[in-house]
């Protein structure tokens, strides 16, 4: 399968830069962290979740986890990197929700092909609670003009399977924010083949030997598209080896791979089709990921 790329960041939208220097705000704001056992018994902050507060507009400001780490204290995460600015960390990002843009960059347009608009959204957190290392949290999707357009309950909870690994489980709830269905959308189900990231995304910081893989795949072209319970990413970051592995529950969403230009992994919410939320009808993605230092056999760690 070809892999088809997401543009760089070039243009300007409303007189605002938006190249990989996009002006920010003052920084972004930790809302949560999390800290379980180390691997020589201290406290290893495993992730942290910040608001989006240092996103450029044009990259969709919105709460993502970084840096997450393994227990050995390597990072596995990236934001706003200078390949694609609005990638940001771990966390749900959608390019078409009901015509706004929460995902950041150029929009993509059927027969047109990527093009800067004033569609940028945000996403926003109304309220959270926190109950040991569970944080349960309510968010708004916005439009350009602040209105909400999707509702969101999302819960993010962590922890340890041992002195190597440990667990992330993330559950999102998406429901509509009025009495009309809404539409979650991508490059894939507007009309561009095999481009359709959007849902929870993975983005890795700089790496190298990269291993991503599946139960019967292996390899970027292989990977890319299929659809499997989990997707397996082993590499060298910085020196030190570390293996995420990330498990679908209760869904088939393809997986979307990047490794030859950037390394990243997501689930597929609108592959190549939109995906709808009715009133009355939430749309669930559950997830499971495992983060182990060093190269780490997927099926093994699956079995904590």
């Amino acid at each position: 399968m070809t892999a088809l790329r997401e543009p760089l960041a070039l243009g300007t939208v409303g007189g605002v830069t938006t190249d990989t220097g996009a002006p920010r705000a003052d920084g972004d704001q930790a809302l949560h962290r999390w800290v379980l056992p180390g691997p020589d018994g201290r406290p290893a902050e495993v992730a942290t979740e910040l608001d989006g507060g240092g996103t450029a507009p044009t990259s969709v400001p919105r709460p993502f986890l970084h840096p997450v780490r393994t227990l050995g204290g390597t990072v596995v995460s990236a934001h706003h990197p200078a390949d694609h600015d609005w990638h940001a960390g771990v966390g749900p990002a959608i390019p078409d929700v009901d015509g706004v843009n929460c995902w950041g960059g150029r929009t993509y347009v059927r027969d047109t092909g990527y093009v800067w608009r004033e569609d940028h959204g945000r996403v926003t957190v109304e309220r959270a609670s926190v109950d040991g290392d569970t944080r349960t949290e309510a968010l708004r999707w916005r439009g350009p003009d602040g209105r909400p357009v999707l509702h969101e309950d999302r819960v993010t909870a962590c922890r340890a399977l041992g002195p190597d690994a440990w667990e992330l489980h993330t559950v999102s709830a998406w429901s509509t924010a009025g009495d009309a269905p809404v539409r979650l959308g991508s490059p894939g189900s507007n009309g561009r083949a095999g481009a359709g990231y959007g849902g929870l995304f993975w983005r890795f910081p700089e790496c190298s030997d990269v291993d991503v893989r599946t139960a019967s795949a292996a390899g970027e072209s292989a990977v890319h598209g299929s659809v499997a319970p989990w997707v397996s990413w082993s590499a060298s970051f910085a020196g030190r080896a570390a293996t995420v592995v990330l498990q679908a529950l209760d869904h088939d969403d393809p997986w979307f791979v990047r490794v030859d230009e950037y390394p990243a992994i997501g689930s597929a919410l609108a592959w190549s089709s939109a995906a709808v939320v009715r009133p009355g009808v939430p749309l669930v993605r559950a997830f499971r990921a495992v983060v182990a230092d060093g190269r780490v056999d997927p099926v093994a760690l699956l079995r904590h």
